[in-house]
């Protein structure tokens, strides 16, 4: 499997290493386990709806599968995504490209490239939501007690984002991602407004202190506005969000474990927290993880050139039933 599925050389960890295991496995399966009642406590203080819509169903099959605890990992083509910081890892041209169908009728696209750039990494992604054909009735009724059909019409909205991130020190990496953002709703009659643009800013920071820890910061939002065709304003709150993660060998078997909390910033809002593991197995690479109390789950499988990965993930407010996603890699 590509080397990118491990983020340090396990092989070489040395034995006065091997204590930390109960530690990173401790905190992991606390965190694990504080994560399944997050949810209802999220539910109550009205956290749904904070995030830029476009942006909520996630990116990238293995980071999906791991739970999306991803944010100290950031070693491939998604890292525009999770943490900008991560591209400074990048060492090959790398395209990924992810299409799902919602069962809300959404359809959901993904495509990112990145590169070595400047003695770092650079990062260019693209993603879109969007609905066609969807019915606009008159909201009144006829002499018959019928809805009027006025027409059908669509909705799209899309984020692109530009990120370059690069190493400060020898363990200490800085990236920052810049977003633009579309939304428009073509063929809305007797509706006007029915545009947008905005932009947002996400920093993020990469910290190995050894060779198989790696902490990752990064601040969602931290600058963004939107503005709809009807002069409506919307400012989404930054949320940050912190990750650790740590790589060790099972029986020989190169094992990488990590975890995610994040919080809004804003006040009477929960904390949530995911985690996620992956076990690589020669080509193939299994993982688990929980995602706001949902497990995931997901497998991959590369050569040299070529890599596909599978995420099996519960997203209630994106879609009603459970979401196979799917990605497929190439890196030269």
């Amino acid at each position: 499997m590509n080397d990118k599925y491990q983020m340090t050389n396990v092989k070489e960890m040395t034995k006065s290493q091997i204590p930390i295991w109960t530690l990173v496995i401790g905190i992991l399966f606390v965190i694990g386990n504080w994560t399944l009642g997050i949810p209802a406590f999220a539910a109550d203080t009205g956290q749904a709806g904070l995030e830029i819509a476009v942006l909520k169903a996630g990116v990238g099959a293995r980071a999906l599968g791991m739970g999306s605890a991803f944010t100290a990992i950031a070693d491939n083509a998604d890292a525009p995504f999770w943490n900008p910081a991560g591209l400074s890892q990048i060492k090959k041209y790398e395209v990924t490209a992810m299409q799902t169908k919602m069962s809300t009728d959404a359809d959901h696209y993904y495509v990112s490239f990145a590169m070595p750039c400047l003695s770092g990494g650079l990062g260019l992604s693209w993603i879109q939501v969007g609905m066609g054909s969807i019915t606009q009735t008159s909201g009144t009724t006829d002499a018959y007690g019928e809805v009027e059909n006025l027409g059908i019409f669509s909705y799209y909205s899309n984020a692109y984002l530009l990120a370059y991130g690069q190493n400060i020190t020898d363990n200490i990496s800085f990236g920052l991602t810049a977003k633009y953002l579309t939304s428009d709703m073509p063929g809305l009659i007797s509706v006007e407004g029915g545009s947008a643009w905005g932009y947002s800013v996400t920093p993020g920071i990469l910290y190995r202190p050894s060779q198989n820890l790696s902490i990752g910061f990064k601040l969602d939002e931290a600058v963004n506005y939107q503005k709809w065709g009807t002069d409506t304003e919307e400012i989404a709150p930054s949320k940050y969000r912190l990750g650790i993660a740590y790589a060790m060998l099972i029986t020989n078997y190169p094992l990488l474990l990590s975890c995610d909390i994040s919080q809004v910033n804003k006040a009477g809002y929960a904390a949530e927290a995911s985690g996620g593991a992956e076990l690589q197995l020669g080509q193939f690479a299994l993982r688990l993880g929980t995602s706001d109390g949902a497990l995931t789950a997901g497998a991959g499988f590369g050569v040299e050139h070529v890599r596909i990965d599978y995420a099996y993930v519960t997203q209630t407010s994106l879609s009603k039933d459970n979401v196979h996603r799917v990605s497929l890699t190439g890196m030269w």
